[in-house]
């Protein structure tokens, strides 16, 4: 989604918002303002269940000095089954409906695996339910140093959010508040470069040397990811330098060693996304399993994701089918890529829940 516009969703009605440092959106308010207050003021008003977002943190092997360098996460059969028979059980309780969209984000977007899949159908993937997480697949509770911040890999406008949270937490020294906020403005970041994250990463990895320490002379442990030419022309901002980049680096870290801004990062996914989905995604025969498609395709475009559910459908088969459909012709080849991972939370529901397996050969 390019810069210049950013969609900011109030319960169903879009507004298109011109991307500028003052843009005004209303009586008294600009967009910076509106990124920094409004988003993190709807994640706030989610309560997740703590035993859900720990086991998340323990299998995403979250701890207060973790870096980017996480790969391999799985979650524990059981646990997934817990949480999609409380919400196949309850699917108005607002408890299941977090834990489910959960499960979405780690097993549908994020790639993650199953730790024990003995007795579990056979894998969509055709990989035994093991995690698609590397250095350069998947999403990592940690990411900062390839692809975006964080298990929803923040990159646009949500990262400005976020760094907004960051500045605000306590994370950042008095001594670098001013360098870390002067990152914050949305100005800085020119639409015709790409997104902010991609802007902030060149301005480092393209630099004639690297930085691998932080400002507090500690090594960067992150994944290092390969790049060329061409990207380093696609986002290059002659606004920001090396410095910047190290200085990003530093204070988002840190961050995401606390369990806090954890919380933030996927109470914030699910107010963008999976809420969007439960409202949209009709009842009845097959709701959860077209569910489980629609927020995955939600997370890369959403006008697909609600173009999806305009189609004629019937039951569960028929329901995910317009769901692949749709996003095979929005993003063929994103569709060829992930179809079968979409799929695993799909197979995964309807075993736990004992219905009959669909066909999708």
């Amino acid at each position: 989604m390019p810069l210049t516009r950013r969609d900011i969703l109030f319960g169903g009605a879009v507004f298109c918002l011109p991307w500028a440092a003052g843009a005004t959106v209303g009586p008294g308010l600009n967009l910076r303002q509106l990124a920094a207050a409004i988003a993190p003021a709807e994640a706030a008003q989610v309560s997740l269940p703590d035993a859900v977002v720990e086991q998340i943190l323990e299998r995403g092997g979250w701890s207060p000095m973790a870096d980017d360098n996480i790969k391999g996460e799985t979650l524990k059969a059981d646990f997934v089954k817990g949480l999609m028979l409380d919400y196949r059980d309850r699917p108005t309780d607002r408890a299941a409906q977090l834990g489910l969209g959960l499960l979405a984000l780690t097993l549908g977007v994020a790639q993650w695996g199953i730790d024990d899949p003995a007795g579990l159908p056979q894998d969509p993937a055709m990989s035994d339910w093991s995690a698609q997480t590397s250095a350069n697949a998947g999403k990592h509770l940690m990411s900062y140093g390839v692809g975006g911040v964080g298990i929803a890999h923040l990159d646009q406008g949500d990262l400005i959010a976020f760094m907004d949270y960051v500045l605000q937490s306590g994370v950042v020294p008095a001594e670098h508040r001013s360098a870390f906020a002067r990152l914050t403005s949305p100005a800085l970041y020119p639409p015709t470069q790409g997104g902010v994250y991609g802007q902030l990463r060149a301005a480092g990895v393209c630099a004639p040397l690297a930085i691998d320490v932080d400002l507090e002379g500690a090594a960067f442990k992150h994944f290092n990811n390969p790049h060329n030419v061409g990207y380093c022309r696609k986002y290059k901002n002659p606004a920001l330098t090396s410095l910047d980049w190290q200085t990003f680096r530093t204070w988002v870290r840190a961050a995401l060693r606390t369990k806090e801004a954890q919380i933030w990062l996927l109470e914030a996914w699910l107010t963008k996304y999976w809420d969007k989905s439960l409202a949209v995604v009709p009842p009845g025969e097959g709701a959860t399993e077209e569910l489980l498609i629609n927020v995955r395709i939600r997370n890369s475009l959403p006008a697909c994701a609600n173009r999806a559910v305009e189609a004629a459908a019937e039951g569960a088969e028929g329901r995910v089918r317009r769901e692949l459909d749709e996003y095979a012709k929005c993003a063929p080849s994103a569709y060829e890529r992930r179809r079968e991972l979409m799929l695993r939370s799909v197979v995964l529901y309807r075993h736990f829940t004992g219905a009959a397996p669909l066909d999708f050969s």
